[in-house]
């Protein structure tokens, strides 16, 4: 059990969610590949990215989303945290975040 003044963001549900949205963001370029992304924090019920997609997104397109994140977790990635600055953020391609295939 967590520490009761423990910061939401030092938990492990918070760093699970935080990895899910990566996964996500993953699941969702190999889909649409041309989408725009800023953001996906973790928050204190889930998590999210803001995307800015081709198209609206239906029932049939979330399930295919969340099929190809449950098979991107199986494939046993290792999930590294690595603090960076905000230039070296930038810098990081969206070619390095689906080359995990």
């Amino acid at each position: 059990m967590s520490d009761q003044n423990e910061r939401y963001e030092d938990t492990l549900l918070y760093r699970i969610r935080h990895s899910a949205a990566h996964v996500m963001a993953q699941a969702v370029l190999e889909f649409y590949p041309e989408t725009k992304f800023t953001i996906g924090p973790p928050i204190e019920n889930g998590f999210y990215y803001d995307f800015d997609l081709p198209q609206p997104i239906t029932q049939d397109d979330l399930e295919k989303i969340e099929k190809r994140m449950r098979q991107i977790i199986a494939g046993a990635h290792p999930f590294v945290r690595k603090v960076v600055s905000a230039d070296e953020a930038a810098r990081f391609s969206r070619t390095s975040l689906i080359s995990w295939n």
